[in-house]
């Protein structure tokens, strides 16, 4: 049987972009103010619509079926689905504050928002799992997941736990596999629907593994997770702010890797101390740096 080739579902943004600038003078000036005002055309009947651009209702007709639409019912819908999930790299909303405020409050939000939401029953059960586990694989696909995925390797190495981070989704998918009784799955997930992650936890589960998951509540990740940490961040309305949630799930990494070296004690004390020791020779104020720089 020879696959075919599924094609990319219609980018209506990018297209109206591309018209805006390049076509006909009529075409870039009701193009120009879809995207002025994409919640007015997604609402508007042909005539307010063909009104406001200054063009006439047999132009819109055409206009929409030259994006590939039957007409404007059609495209006025998957306007709005383009609304409903990018609205704000559509139209950005204005800046309250500059950049250094806007991190900082980001950052704290989300740190406060998690450490206040902290089952501390559960942080205990996810660090015991931890500290008698064979193996930890942590998944993360993406920015802000891969991110902690790879920094909770780093942080339980140094604790004497044997740790590999996976941000493939076919390795992701190979090692879970492979998991048996005694392999712990750590996954995170902002919104608990990336499907690689999902179905490496639920495989991995089949064969015995545990699995701890940060994610999204009542996510397909969670239901698919053995230990839940739910969280929502918001991420407001400012598009070129940086994700606060790399500062909620490296908060939760953090969280979890230092009740997992309070576990373990003298013996992860004595692997930093060595550490340490090495990466202290021929540093000034060697002391204050942080262990790993």
């Amino acid at each position: 049987m020879i696959a075919t080739l599924q094609r990319p579902p219609l980018d209506v943004v990018a297209r109206l972009r591309e018209i805006a600038a390049s076509g006909s003078r009529s075409d870039q000036r009701l193009a120009a103010e879809i995207l002025a005002d994409p919640d007015f055309a997604t609402h508007a009947a042909i005539d307010r619509l063909a009104a406001r651009a200054e063009v006439s209702e047999p132009t819109v007709t055409r206009f929409c079926r030259a994006l590939g639409c039957s007409g404007l019912r059609e495209f006025k819908l998957r306007l709005a689905q383009a609304v409903a999930t990018t609205g704000r790299y559509i139209k950005p909303a204005g800046r309250e504050g500059g950049a250094p405020q806007l991190i900082a409050a980001g950052a704290h939000g989300a740190i406060e928002a998690v450490c206040g939401a902290i089952d501390a029953a559960d942080l205990s059960r996810a660090a015991d799992l931890v500290v008698g586990a064979r193996m930890v694989r942590a998944y993360g696909s993406g920015g802000a997941s891969s991110l902690a995925a790879i920094e909770l390797e780093n942080r339980l190495f140094r604790l004497g736990v044997l740790a590999s981070s996976h941000i493939d989704g076919e390795i992701q998918q190979m090692t879970a596999a492979a998991a048996e009784p005694g392999v712990i799955i750590v996954a995170y997930s902002v919104s608990g629907e990336i499907r690689s992650v999902v179905d490496a936890v639920a495989t991995a589960r089949l064969y015995g593994a545990e699995a701890i998951a940060f994610t999204a509540p009542r996510s397909p990740l969670a239901a698919a997770a053995s230990l839940v940490f739910p969280f929502r961040i918001d991420e407001g309305t400012d598009v070129f702010r940086p994700s606060p949630a790399r500062y909620a799930l490296l908060a939760l990494t953090d969280m979890l890797a230092m009740s997992v070296a309070e576990r373990i004690g003298a013996s992860a004390l004595e692997r930093m101390r060595r550490i340490k020791h090495h990466q202290a020779l021929g540093k000034s104020d060697a002391d204050r740096l942080p262990l790993g720089d």
